[in-house]
């Protein structure tokens, strides 16, 4: 999968995803978590962001003075963190230039135009004249091909003493050989919604200890996710329909496909959507 490829996926599936997502005017791509005491779609939309704002504060002595959010979609994770720290500069990349756009927008009308600001690129290889106290990273290390160079970015991006949060799907436990469910499964997931980058916790971890990182900590927030819901179930009868008559190339039906595929990896235990808290090596920091 090219970076062209995943760009053109969600210059043309982003409205799509605004327009039927539960986010309830939250402005999120990501999925919701229905966690206790969440009511409605745009709290559901909103609890990662919580999440993030909580484990920021924990992690750091101080609110940070950059925030680099890569993989930002139209902004919406940003415009709550503007608000939880209201003296941190926001700086979002995604690889949509109508992403860009629309974000660029919406931080007009909410007068966050000032401290949030968004660049269309790849993450893979960006390079940026900052150095961000919290990177986060929802639902888009998944989309890298080349996982090595996802964090490698981070290493380059992260200040003295910051804090890397991934929030993202990994795989549960190796692929079986052969073409059982979990393989047909997750092969379609990692096909329609291109995301070459999924892998297990372990495999994740190696990675990042040769980039100089350490996890310091995985919360599982699988149990959050709503998988049976009627639009989940009407897209689980139309999949094998689409699959057959080839339309999963298309952008809309490539979602289609993928969206039923998560689903059942999720409920099968096959993948877990976890948040990952990384930070430099001490012996990292000292090179």
């Amino acid at each position: 999968m090219s970076a062209h490829d995943l760009q053109h996926y969600y210059d043309r599936n982003t409205a799509l995803f605004l327009r039927i997502g539960s986010s309830g005017g939250s402005h999120a791509i990501h999925r919701g978590l229905w966690a206790p005491g969440v009511r409605n779609g745009r709290e559901a939309a909103e609890y990662v962001n919580t999440l993030l704002a909580d484990r920021i504060r924990a992690c750091l002595s101080r609110p940070p003075q950059t925030l680099l959010d890569l993989g930002c979609g139209v902004g919406g994770t940003m415009f709550s963190l503007a608000r939880a720290f209201p003296d941190t500069q926001l700086h979002g990349v995604t690889i949509s230039t109508k992403q860009v756009a629309i974000a660029r927008d919406l931080a007009r009308r909410q007068d966050l135009q000032a401290r949030c600001h968004f660049t269309a690129g790849d993450f893979e290889q960006l390079r940026l004249n900052l150095r961000a106290d919290a990177i986060i990273a929802i639902e888009s290390f998944v989309h890298a091909a080349r996982p090595e160079r996802f964090l490698g970015t981070c290493r380059e991006l992260l200040a003295p003493g910051g804090v890397v949060l991934i929030v993202d799907d990994f795989l549960a436990h190796p692929l079986p050989d052969g073409h059982g469910a979990m393989r047909r499964t997750v092969d379609h997931f990692r096909e329609s919604w291109r995301v070459p980058g999924l892998c297990t916790l372990q495999d994740f971890d190696a990675v990042a200890r040769a980039e100089g990182f350490g996890r310091i900590d995985a919360r599982d927030l699988s149990a959050f996710i709503r998988t049976g819901r009627p639009r989940d179930r009407l897209v689980a009868l139309v999949s094998p329909m689409v699959r057959v008559l080839g339309l999963a190339r298309r952008p809309f039906w490539a979602n289609v496909v993928g969206g039923h595929a998560l689903n059942r990896a999720i409920r099968e235990g096959w993948i877990r959507y976890r948040m990952l808290t990384l930070a430099r090596t001490a012996e990292d920091q000292r090179q």
